[in-house]
């Protein structure tokens, strides 16, 4: 569909004085209309506001004539050049490429690009890893809708209505079979971007005013004694399931999340009047924070990794994703028909050991 793109010059009559009017432009694109100040006057004698142009052959009519012709044929190629490398060209970008001025997003991709890009020097300082990742995933999965859905590359703010975000939500859980809760998170993304682009006055209306997002509470469940001694009594054949064993048992009976424990270092082991060694540290996510006294399996599992550490981290921790997969194939191995994730370690969160303090040196050893 073609835009309709115009450029009008008008006169502030409301603010002539001593026979001058100052002059500003209007630009005006598929409806939209921004209107800023040339920084110029004009005598009001000889301004024509029907044509928007001076009249008459004198020297000021000819140079200002001159000078609007000037500003008329920049903004153009702006527009051509602006229209050459997005699909969608507002009035503002317009402007803004002609005043010379950092050109707004008021594109939903691109504003939430900017946002990602942000948030991702973030990453370590406040913001963890997989909270990344679930920003660039909404991000993705908002560019595949866009494509897929609307035959669009981006899309104007002002065009996220209510309607777009109900199909969103539906294509989330149609195209990707995510349940409730699911798209719940990655929907909650989506509103953070839309209530901030709303708050920066880029959005008439906040698109998810009239749509609640739901999410419905579940019982994550936890694992019984006798599934984890089952764990803990596993002999994996290789490395790569010994060390996804060794991690999940640690935050069974530390309850620390897989972020908090993939981020310990030397620095967060303290020792207690005693002797005794605790963890002593904040959760990733929450910030909040966490002291935990090492018992038997956890220290061992510790003092295990200390002489192969290649790094300044407690422990081994591989990618969320991976490890999630493997506790699957030890769950298998295992017998146990729960569907064992990194988060089920924190419910389980054994904190005492009592008759299972006899498998530590089993755990230790591999």
């Amino acid at each position: 569909m073609k835009s309709t793109f115009r450029i009008l010059f008008l006169a502030r009559w409301e603010l002539e004085k001593n026979g001058k009017v100052p002059l500003c432009a209007r630009i005006t694109i598929d409806g939209e209309k921004v209107k800023f100040s040339l920084k110029s006057e004009v005598s009001s004698s000889i301004w024509d506001p029907k044509s928007g142009r001076a009249k008459g052959q004198t020297k000021e009519a000819l140079q200002l004539n001159r000078y609007l012709d000037s500003i008329k044929g920049q903004m153009i190629t702006h527009y051509h050049s602006l229209s050459e490398a997005n699909e969608v060209v507002t009035a503002s970008m317009v402007r803004d490429a002609f005043l010379g001025t950092n050109i707004k997003s008021n594109t939903l991709l691109a504003v939430f690009e900017e946002f990602n890009d942000r948030q991702e020097k973030l990453i370590g300082i406040d913001l963890a890893q997989s909270t990344f990742n679930k920003y660039d995933l909404t991000y993705r999965r908002l560019k595949e809708f866009l494509k897929v859905k609307m035959r669009k590359n981006d899309t104007l703010l002002c065009q996220v209505d209510r309607n777009f975000v109900m199909d969103f939500e539906a294509y989330l859980k149609i195209e990707y079979k995510l349940d409730t809760n699911s798209s719940e998170k990655l929907m909650r993304i989506f509103k953070r971007i839309t209530t901030m682009c709303f708050k920066n006055g880029q959005m008439p209306k906040d698109p998810f005013c009239d749509h609640k997002l739901k999410k419905v509470k579940k019982d994550r469940g936890y694992l019984t004694k006798s599934e984890l001694e089952s764990i803990i009594d596993f002999k994996p054949d290789n490395k790569r399931l010994e060390k996804v064993r060794d991690i999940f048992l640690f935050c069974c009976f530390t309850g620390y999340d897989y972020s908090t424990t993939a981020a310990l270092t030397d620095k967060d082991l303290v020792a207690d009047d005693d002797g005794a060694l605790w963890i002593d540290t904040h959760r990733i996510k929450t910030k909040t924070a966490a002291k935990v006294k090492l018992l038997d399996i956890p220290l061992s599992i510790i003092k295990k990794y200390e002489r192969k550490r290649d790094s300044i981290f407690l422990l081994p921790v591989m990618s969320n994703a991976k490890y999630n997969l493997y506790l699957k194939e030890i769950a298998s191995i295992c017998g146990i028909e729960k569907n064992v994730t990194s988060h089920l370690a924190r419910h389980t969160n054994y904190l005492t050991e009592l008759s299972l303090m006899t498998h530590s040196r089993a755990v230790a050893q591999g």
